[in-house]
């Protein structure tokens, strides 16, 4: 193909991306302030001036009380100056960002590939993804569509430095990769996706590409210190009081994003995740064989020159960080895919066309990734009204996926349309425990005990092995005083789940209210060791030292 031919073709092919983005995200203007957008954003008087004061403000400390992430920030802030108070701004920042990284994407694939279909077919599906829809139509995302766009032209600046080495080209890098981990800190996989490029893709690794990788690095641990280094919540506390426990429980969802990747029709903003005890539970042990599987896979490509190796690799990599080795609140996100997609996309795609040429029907690759295109297009552009407004966004999780209530009432007063919801959502399906679980969460955090009661033994009585339904339902026993049922269904709660801190705190306030003093301090140890944070169960301590007064 002649240069301009090639011109002529990346041009169309980057149309098309663009233009098939920008139509599955028109609705994402609609959208308002939603979820964490209120306080850190709009309510964020840090970003509503350049000023050098707020600029020290947003590089000496976390802006939203969690992460060190002060170009993300900067950006917003920037926007604030562009736009104002207005959604749509920052939206449209969001979706320029997406198309960028979408961009980049092609010419990277094509730099790998040497295949422009390939890049076309893994750049327009990786943008029009639904599991992408978080990351684009939620403004505080603005630090994964951000930390992308570096993450991506750091690797570029990576190529162009294995083809002509110079030091302005590594300065560059290494700046780009700055750039990337001050946006979000799980861009810190850099470094060993290079090295992992070098070695499946180049066919070796040499002591000049160590010796590169070794700055990146110590950025990388300087960064994350100080995303860490006292964080109330990012690096406190493994879920379950143990790595153990978050590796099991962590290997459960990969399976669960793999699904979400090859069949998204099932996405949610809050997935429910049980923590499992043992690795012997067949769902663990069905989760690490299939991981094991993926591992050997990813060695076996890499081993035999395969490119599949590479994005294998990447598709592991780029997820460890989000599998919780370094703990934080979240289990799992449609958001933790934003990067990893594309290393389980191109193999997928080579996979598809291999099968179509084995069957003599390779020319029909770009009408398959039309219909794909089309059919994902349809699928983020139903998804992203989900983030359009508040109430919009609890019914995509208080719809779908129970929760546990909080300890003491609250909420933005009486929360008439999320009931409405419920109680309509319950006319069509009236044998859905979540429904009945979520709608008993808001009369307990209300205070209407007998109507929470009500709706919790419904729940339970269609979902008996549910976890937190069982919580919820021993934790309102327990607030009516009904030592007995309390001590029964959180005993319940335990043994469906016996890494959770809340199912044993509140066995041990039933220990308690039944007078049974030293089993409620047995069960408190227990439920400290899952949680050190005395936040939770302070009260509770208090009233054991002044039982066992009493006693003595």
């Amino acid at each position: 193909m002649s240069r301009r031919g090639a011109a002529r073709e990346d041009l169309l092919a980057l149309g098309l991306i663009i233009a098939a983005t920008t139509l599955a995200y028109a609705h994402s203007f609609a959208g308002t302030w939603v979820s964490d957008d209120i306080t850190a954003i709009a309510e964020n008087t840090t970003l509503r001036a350049l000023t050098f004061e707020n600029l020290r403000t947003l590089f000496t400390s976390r802006t939203d009380g969690t992460n060190y992430i002060p170009l993300s920030f900067l950006s917003l802030a920037i926007d604030y100056r562009l736009w104002g108070p207005d959604p749509r701004g920052f939206h449209l920042t969001n979706l320029i960002f997406h198309l960028a990284n979408a961009a980049a994407i092609y010419w990277f694939v094509a730099r790998l590939h040497g295949a422009r279909g390939l890049a076309t077919a893994a750049a327009i599906l990786w943008s029009l993804h639904p599991v992408q829809v978080e990351s684009v139509a939620w403004i505080s995302e603005r630090k994964n569509v951000l930390s992308t766009f570096f993450f991506l032209l750091a690797f570029h600046m990576h190529l162009d430095l294995g083809d002509r080495p110079t030091a302005g080209r590594y300065a560059v890098l290494l700046g780009l990769y700055v750039a990337a981990l001050l946006s979000k800190v799980n861009t810190i996989v850099l470094p060993a996706v290079l090295l992992w490029y070098e070695i499946t893709m180049r066919r070796r690794l040499r002591a000049g590409d160590l010796g590169r990788a070794l700055p990146l690095l110590a950025c990388g641990v300087v960064i994350a210190w100080a995303n860490l280094h006292d964080n109330p919540s990012h690096g406190a506390a493994y879920h379950g009081g143990s790595l153990a426990v978050t590796l099991r429980t962590s290997a459960t969802t990969i399976p669960r994003y793999l699904l979400n990747i090859v069949a998204p029709f099932d996405l949610m903003t809050y997935y429910p995740v049980t923590l499992r005890a043992s690795w012997l539970d067949p769902t663990v042990a069905a989760s690490v064989a299939l991981i094991v599987a993926l591992a050997a896979l990813t060695v076996w490509c890499a081993v035999r020159g395969r490119p599949e190796g590479f994005w294998l690799g990447w598709f592991g990599i780029t997820l460890a960080p989000m599998l919780n080795l370094v703990p934080f609140p979240a289990l799992m996100n449609d958001r933790y895919l934003y990067v990893p997609l594309l290393g389980a996309l191109v193999p997928l795609l080579d996979l598809g066309g291999r099968a179509l040429a084995a069957v003599g029907a390779a020319s029909s690759a770009p009408l398959v990734v039309g219909a794909l295109s089309v059919g994902l297009t349809a699928l983020t552009a139903a998804r992203v009204p989900v983030f359009h407004d508040p109430l919009a966004l609890w019914a995509d999780m208080g719809l779908r996926a129970p929760y546990i209530t909080a300890d003491q009432p609250y909420g933005p007063g009486p929360r008439t349309e999320e009931k409405r919801l419920l109680a309509a959502a319950l006319r069509q399906h009236p044998d859905r425990a979540v429904l009945h679980n979520n709608l008993g969460g808001l009369a307990f955090e209300d205070g209407r005990l007998n109507d929470a009661l009500a709706s919790f033994e419904r729940a339970q009585a269609r979902a008996p092995d549910d976890p937190v339904i069982a919580l919820n339902l021993g934790r309102t026993y327990l607030r009516l005083g009904r030592s007995d049922d309390a001590l029964r269904m959180l005993r319940r709660a335990v043994a469906l789940e016996p890494p959770s801190f809340f199912a044993r705190l509140n066995l041990a306030r039933a220990h308690l209210l039944a007078g049974d003093v030293a089993a409620a301090r047995a069960e408190l140890a227990r439920a400290k060791a899952l949680r050190p944070d005395p936040y939770f169960w302070q009260g509770l301590e208090r009233a054991l030292a002044r039982a066992e007064q009493r006693g003595s």
